[in-house]
C-alpha cells in the first residue's frame, strides 16, 4: 500500500529548460518526502511434500548460490579452527551445486502470492528437527527462476536473545516476484512445525527513488569525535520504516571487538530505487515473520553503495544486533544487499562497505588488523562452529561464515576481505594522521557514595543512587548488567539501557536474587555520548522460594519489624536452609532477628564450613551478619542451627564482588 506524500521544496535538483532557443527560468522541482510505509505480508503453509510437485523433473535440482556450508572451518596456519584456534576467512566450503545433506521434509506447488521484494521461510523454534537445507525459487516477469539456497540464521541472539522469535532463514531479495515455491530438508526428513514461507510487500513511495539524495551527509567534524570520516547514511526515517512494527532494543555493547560482513540471497539485480523498499522489506520480515524486536543488521550497503542505518541508533551507539548468532555481543553486522556466491559484489558496494568499517573501526579505537579471542555466548539454532563457552580467535574484520555454519557472505564477497582490510586499515590510520585519536565529549563521572542498605546488598527492591554533574551533559543515560545467582555474571562487553534522565540520580529496581552492576553515561547536546562509568556493584537477596528447608522444624512467621515482613523460623538443632547452585560468591549475608538467647547458625558452601554467625546479642534488632569466604566460592549453601535454641531468618544475599 501507498501512503500519502508530503512534498518539500528543495535545491537539490534544478532544471534549466530551453525551448525554441530561448532560455527560460530555472526552476525548483520538489522532492518527495519520505514517511513511513507499512507493509503486506503473506505466508505460504509448508505441510509435507506436495506429489505434483515431487514429480515435476526439476524439483530436486541442486540450489545455486547461498547453499548451508556444513563442512568443518579449515583454520590458519592449518588448524582445525575449534576453540582457542583462528577461524579463517574461508569457514566454510566454496559455494557448489552438490546435493545438499538431509532428506526431503518439505516441497510446496508452485503458488501465487502478492507481488514482493523478501521472502523468507519461518518455523516455530524450538523443534526439535535440524534443518540442512532450505532452498527457494521465484517468479519474476512471467518467469521461474533457478533455486537458490537460503542460509538458516539464528533464533535467539546472545545478549540480544529475542523471546518467542520464530527460527528461519535470512532475507531472500527479488526485484519482483509474484509466485514462489520452497523446498526444506531436515535431518530426520520430517516438517518443523510451523513451517511456512513468508513473503514482504513493502509497499512503495515516491520518495524511494531519492532515498540515496536524502542521506545525511557524510562527517565533517574536526575535533576527532570519531565522526570525522562518516559516510553518508540514509536514517530510518528516510527509507521509511514504519517504528510501530518494532521496538527500541535495550542491551548494547561495551565495546567494539569485530565487524561481520554479510550478505542477502536472491537477486542482484533489483534496481536503485527498489533500495529502500527492500530494505523496509528485510525490517518487516525480521519484526513481523521472525518476531524480532528491530532489524537485525546494524547497516545495509546496496549495490550502488548507499549505506542504510539498520538498528535503531546504530549510528551513535552499538546496539546487539542479530548478526552472528553466539557472537552478537562486541561486534556489530553490516549485510551487503545481494548474493555473492556466484557473482562479484561491485565497486560502489566495497567502497561504502569499506567507509562504515573505517568509520566504526576509528570511533572505537577497534584494530583492523590481527585477532581478537571472541566468545561464543551460545544461541539456539545458529550453527556455530564452535561451543557455547569456547573462545575462538578470528580477524577483526569477518564474514559471517568463518564463526557460524553458512557460506555468508558468499565466496566472491568473502576473498576480498583481505583487501577490504588493508583498505580500511588504510582509511583509518589517515583519519588518526588527520583528525588524532577519537576523544569523548564529556568525561569520566563520578559516583555518590552508596548508602548502607544499598551497598554490598540493595535490601530494598528499588532505591536512588545518585552522581555527580558532569560538564556538557545535557542528559545521563542509565545502564546495568546482571545475572541471578546461578548465572555467571555478563563481562563488559555487555550492558543493558535502563532509562535516560536529566538529573543526577535515578530510582533503580532490581529483582530477588540478582547481583547488578550500574553505570552511567553522558550525553552532550548533539546526541553523542561518554564513556560508561561505574556506579556500584551490589546484590539482592533471594526470594523465599529460592531457600529449601531440607531437615529440621521450620516455620513461616509474619511481623513488620522483619525484612519483608517475614521470617523463616526454628527452636531446634540442625535445621537446615539451603540455596542450590550459587555462582562464585565472595560473602554471604544473612538477615537476622537477634536477641538474647538464640542461636548460632554455621554457613556451608558445599560441605565446606564457612563461618558461624551468633544471633544471641544483648537486645532485640533486625541485623545483617556477614560471612567473608576466603575465596571466590561456588556451589551449594547451607545454614545449619547448631542449637536448640530459637533462630529466625528473613533474608540471605551473595556478594559476588
Amino acid at each position: 500500500m501507498t501512503p500519502l506524500v508530503r512534498r518539500t521544496t528543495t535545491t537539490s535538483l534544478v532544471l534549466v529548460l530551453s525551448a525554441g532557443g530561448v532560455l527560460l527560468p530555472a526552476i525548483e522541482l520538489p522532492l518527495p518526502e519520505a514517511s513511513a510505509v507499512t507493509p503486506e505480508l503473506d505466508e505460504v503453509r509448508l505441510a509435507g511434500v506436495d506429489p505434483a510437485a515431487r514429480r515435476d523433473p526439476s524439483a530436486l535440482r541442486a540450489a545455486q548460490g547461498h547453499d548451508e556450508a556444513h563442512a568443518d572451518a579449515p583454520a590458519d596456519g592449518g588448524a582445525d579452527g575449534g576453540a582457542g584456534g583462528t577461524q579463517s576467512d574461508a569457514g566454510a566450503a566454496a559455494d557448489t551445486a552438490a546435493a545438499a545433506p538431509g532428506r526431503l521434509a518439505a516441497l510446496s506447488a508452485r503458488t501465487e502470492t502478492l507481488d514482493f521484494l523478501v521472502a523468507g521461510v519461518t518455523w516455530d523454534a524450538g523443534t526439535d528437527e535440524e534443518v540442512t537445507e532450505v532452498a527457494l525459487r521465484v517468479r519474476e516477469d512471467d518467469a521461474w527462476g533457478a533455486w537458490q539456497s537460503v542460509g538458516v540464521e539464528e533464533v535467539g541472539a546472545d545478549g540480544a536473545g529475542v523471546p518467542g522469535g520464530r527460527a528461519g532463514t535470512e532475507p531472500f531479495l527479488s526485484a519482483g516476484a509474484d509466485a514462489v515455491q520452497a523446498r526444506v530438508r531436515t535431518v530426520s526428513g520430517r516438517t518443523p512445525s510451523g513451517l511456512r514461507v513468508d513473503v514482504v510487500d513493502p509497499g512503495a513511495t515516491a520518495a524511494d527513488a531519492n532515498a540515496g539524495a536524502t542521506a545525511q551527509p557524510a562527517g565533517s567534524a574536526n575535533a576527532a569525535t570519531g565522526d570525522e570520516i562518516r559516510p553518508a547514511l540514509v536514517p530510518r526515517s528516510a527509507w521509511g520504516a514504519d517504528e510501530s512494527l518494532g521496538e527500541v532494543w535495550p542491551e548494547v555493547s561495551g565495546r567494539l571487538d569485530a565487524m561481520y560482513v554479510h550478505h542477502t540471497a536472491g537477486t542482484n539485480s533489483y534496481s536503485r530505487s527498489q533500495s529502500a523498499a527492500i530494505v523496509r522489506g528485510i525490517y518487516a520480515y525480521h519484526t513481523q515473520s521472525r518476531d524480532w524486536p528491530d532489524i537485525g543488521y546494524q547497516f545495509l550497503v546496496d549495490r550502488y553503495g548507499t549505506v542504510f542505518v539498520g538498528r535503531r541508533e546504530a549510528a551513535t551507539d552499538n546496539p546487539i544486533g542479530a548478526q552472528a548468532g553466539g557472537f552478537n555481543t562486541g561486534t556489530i553486522g553490516i549485510s551487503a544487499m545481494g548474493s555473492f556466491g556466484s557473482a562479484s559484489p561491485t565497486s560502489s558496494l566495497l567502497r561504502s562497505l569499506e567507509r562504515v568499517l573505517a568509520w566504526k573501526a576509528y570511533r572505537y579505537h577497534m584494530p583492523v588488523t590481527g585477532t581478537v579471542g571472541l566468545p561464543n555466548g551460545g544461541s539456539s539454532g545458529s550453527g556455530t562452529r564452535s561451543d557455547p563457552g569456547d573462545v575462538v580467535r578470528v580477524p577483526r574484520i569477518l564474514g559471517h561464515r568463518t564463526t557460524n555454519f553458512t557460506a555468508c557472505p558468499g565466496t566472491h564477497l568473502a576473498e576480498r576481505l583481505p583487501a577490504i582490510r588493508r583498505a580500511v586499515n588504510a582509511m583509518k590510520n589517515a583519519a588518526l594522521d588527520r583528525y588524532g585519536t577519537v576523544r569523548f565529549t564529556t568525561g569520566t563521572i563520578t559516583a555518590r557514595a552508596a548508602k548502607g542498605n544499598q551497598y554490598p546488598v540493595q535490601w530494598p527492591a528499588r532505591t536512588r543512587f545518585h552522581w555527580a554533574p558532569e560538564p556538557g551533559a545535557v542528559r545521563y543515560q542509565v545502564l546495568e548488567r546482571y545475572a541471578g545467582h546461578r548465572s555467571p555474571m555478563p563481562n563488559e562487553r555487555y550492558w543493558r539501557r535502563i532509562v535516560t534522565v536529566t538529573g543526577t540520580s535515578a530510582n533503580l529496581y532490581a529483582a530477588e536474587g540478582l547481583s547488578v552492576q550500574y553505570a552511567v553515561r553522558a550525553v552532550d547536546r548533539n546526541g553523542r555520548l561518554g564513556p560508561i562509568s561505574h556506579l556500584v556493584r551490589t546484590t539482592r537477596p533471594v526470594s523465599f522460594a529460592s531457600m529449601s528447608r531440607t531437615t529440621g522444624t521450620w516455620a513461616l512467621v509474619r511481623n513488620d519489624a522483619y525484612f519483608r515482613d517475614r521470617a523463616w523460623s526454628t527452636v531446634h538443632a540442625d535445621s537446615r536452609l539451603v540455596v542450590s547452585d550459587v555462582e562464585r560468591v565472595t560473602q554471604i549475608r544473612v538477615m537476622t532477628a537477634t536477641a538474647p538467647g538464640r542461636g548460632r547458625v554455621a554457613v556451608y558452601v558445599g560441605s565446606t564450613r564457612v563461618g558461624v554467625l551468633d544471633t544471641d546479642r544483648p537486645s532485640a534488632a533486625q541485623r545483617v551478619l556477614t560471612v567473608r569466604l576466603p575465596r571466590t566460592m561456588s556451589g551449594r549453601v547451607t545454614l545449619r542451627t547448631l542449637d536448640d535454641a530459637r533462630l529466625r531468618v528473613s533474608g540471605v544475599a551473595f556478594v559476588r564482588w
